[in-house]
């Protein structure tokens, strides 16, 4: 029985850190032949802009607190399947 939980529970943690390790992967596709093409210049226009702050102190303290806790979870569930199939000896 105890085997099934943790065939179980493997898969939920696999999955668990790939989606705690994807959040710092890189949204843009991979150009294969980025080698190959001719240098672009792009020149903008000037117009409107607008300053958005970079360093937001509220959305890092949630990066980081959703960091903790996704890492305390996985730690968390790691001791549990650990402490599954290693018991206490009693004496």
């Amino acid at each position: 029985m105890k085997h099934s939980y943790t065939l179980a529970a493997l898969p939920v943690l696999v999955v668990g850190s790939i989606v705690a390790g994807s959040s710092q992967a890189s949204a843009r596709p991979i150009d294969p032949d980025a080698g190959y093409h001719d240098a672009v210049v792009v020149v903008e226009q000037p117009g409107p802009t607008k300053q958005v702050p970079v360093d937001d102190p509220l959305t890092e303290a949630l990066q980081v607190s959703a960091g903790a806790l996704g890492g305390a979870g996985l730690a968390v569930a790691g001791l549990w399947m650990y402490r599954r199939r290693h018991p206490l000896a009693v004496h």
